[in-house]
């Protein structure tokens, strides 16, 4: 009610041209909470068009632009000014469309001309995370905690990162140094919450991130780690509760989405997983990941080997770095009688382990000796018995019953 009297009470006065930018703003804020978001967006655009330097209003721009396809959209339905500030729109946007390659070459490019801002710097530290770059990431979220040793902004990113990596030393010293800056602060609580999930106390870990939602509803990490936490506590109904409200708040965000199928999975509910997945991978199409995901659903429903095989290849094109993919594809297609695939598919496996330029030795992968083995076989039915005796003398330093076959 109080949106819709602030809106009636503005119009007039836009419609009139007597609102000046700050004005303006606040009508656009009544007007995205009313969700006219159309109507939003060009309003912002005629404040920011008056006063560009109001980065509030450039960040609620951003908000309810993620569905545009491209900046070229964003610039034909929006008259944006022209000013260096657009070029951080423009940056923002492509980074919340997980546009990260183009959205770093154009941080890379303004932090010539400002080298010190933090802001910058934990922009391209979000890029290289969201690429999937841990350790450039890490290095870059360190030069900003030298530089700017107060500032809590992006630290949970940071915090994740360690996690990961299971840096539990330098995750409970960024807990200790956060709360010491701001113990209110919801960035604070995921990385305290993050801290406690690593010692696996998972109940004092939703704790923190209840806490980090308590300070703002709206903080869309802390709703995806407490799904992750649920999900460990295998409470799989508040995991979905968690996911749904994240995807609710921001639905560009694919790790709700991707936590939504996973709990889906858990559940043995192939294809609703299957349709959350895909939401994610719509938001994330190179991520091996997502397309990993999709096929392992497909993988356990009957007579759906052939969407997996497709998924799994894009899953390899697209630079599997856990390695998922290869060897389901190997198993798919000799389980599907195309050994020549098969046998493409296990020689590839060797070559990413090494295993074809040096001998055998103890300490294998399981990965390798499975490959070996099959082509042993493989090439015993196509009469090639000098490769076959080469991978049989591999797999003689190995244990197990591939030895003594």
């Amino acid at each position: 009610e109080e949106l819709e009297a602030i809106q009636e009470s503005l119009a007039p006065l836009h419609l009139a041209g007597k609102l000046d930018s700050f004005g303006l703003y606040i009508y656009a804020l009544a007007l995205k909470g009313r969700e006219l978001l159309a109507e939003a967006r060009q309003v912002l655009a005629e404040s920011l068009s008056q006063f560009p330097w109001n980065w509030s209003a450039w960040l609620d721009l951003v908000s309810i632009c993620s569905d545009f396809a491209g900046m070229e959209e964003a610039r034909l339905q929006l008259r944006l000014p022209q000013h260096w500030t657009t070029m951080l729109f423009e940056a923002a946007l492509l980074m919340e469309t997980q546009r990260n390659d183009k959205a770093l070459a154009l941080y890379t490019g303004l932090s010539r001309h400002f080298g010190s801002s933090s802001y910058i710097t934990a922009q391209i530290a979000g890029c290289h995370y969201n690429m999937r770059n841990f350790s450039v990431s890490q290095k870059l979220f360190e030069e900003i905690r030298s530089k700017d040793p107060h500032r809590l902004e992006s630290l949970d990113t940071y915090s994740n990162i360690l996690y990961v990596k299971e840096a539990s030393a330098a995750l409970s010293h960024l807990a200790r140094a956060a709360v010491k800056i701001d113990k209110f602060s919801p960035e604070t609580s995921c990385i305290v919450g993050n801290y406690y999930s690593l010692k696996g106390s998972h109940e004092k870990a939703v704790q923190y991130f209840r806490r980090a939602l308590s300070l703002n509803r709206n903080f869309t990490p802390a709703w995806i780690l407490t799904g992750h936490e649920y999900m460990e506590l295998k409470n799989t109904p508040a995991a979905i509760e968690a996911y749904r409200t994240a995807v609710s708040i921001n639905h560009r965000d694919y790790r709700g989405w991707y936590g939504l199928g996973q709990t889906y999975e858990l559940l043995s509910l192939y294809s609703y997983a299957l349709y959350y997945y895909r939401k994610a991978m719509t938001l994330r199409p190179t991520d091996a990941r997502m397309w990993c995901a999709m096929a392992g659903c497909y993988d356990n429903m009957e007579g759906r080997e052939l969407e997996a095989v497709k998924c799994y290849e894009k899953a390899y094109r697209n630079s599997d770095q856990e390695g998922i993919a290869l060897p389901r594809l190997a198993r798919l297609h000799s389980d599907l009688g195309q050994k020549e695939r098969a046998a493409h598919y296990y020689k590839e496996i060797l070559v990413a382990a090494g295993a074809m330029a040096t001998p055998a030795r103890p300490g294998l992968s399981e990965k390798s000796v499975e490959a070996l083995a099959f082509l042993m076989r493989y090439y015993k039915q196509l009469g090639q018995l000098e490769k076959c005796q080469e991978c049989a003398m591999r797999l003689m330093d190995t244990a197990g019953a591939e030895k003594d076959e």
